[in-house]
């Protein structure tokens, strides 16, 4: 599915997601994967959200975005909220979703000009 919106000047806007690939520009990505609107760290090292901890989170949190979305795969699995403290303790925003809707929402924020962190599992 394409949902890039052609006026969000940025290379790392996302152009289109398919189960199990998220295209950037004209590279395909088929892995997990972090996303901010001036870099991207590919791979990312997390490939299931059960492995999720509050380690990765306070790597994430030294970014300082505005807000974190992490994209847990294909359907909406919510880790246990105590691994949230290291993003709550910096006061950092986050939400957890679908990564298609992760992806959506990245761009919309992206447009906003809002320092957001995609944190996309697929």
């Amino acid at each position: 599915m394409k949902f890039a919106q052609e006026h969000i000047n940025s290379r790392y806007l996302i152009e289109a997601y398919e189960a199990g690939c998220i295209r950037i520009g004209n590279t395909e990505f088929r892995h997990s994967l972090l996303l901010m609107p001036e870099k991207l760290r590919d791979p990312w090292e997390l490939q299931d959200l059960q492995d999720l901890s509050e380690r990765h989170l306070s790597q994430l949190a030294a970014h300082q975005p505005d807000i974190i979305l992490l994209g847990s795969g294909e359907t909406q699995l919510f880790p246990h909220p105590s691994i949230f403290a290291p993003l709550m303790q910096a006061g950092i925003g986050y939400e957890v979703m679908p990564t298609p809707s992760a992806c959506r929402t990245y761009n919309i924020l992206l447009a906003e000009d809002r320092r957001v962190l995609a944190a996309l599992i697929l």
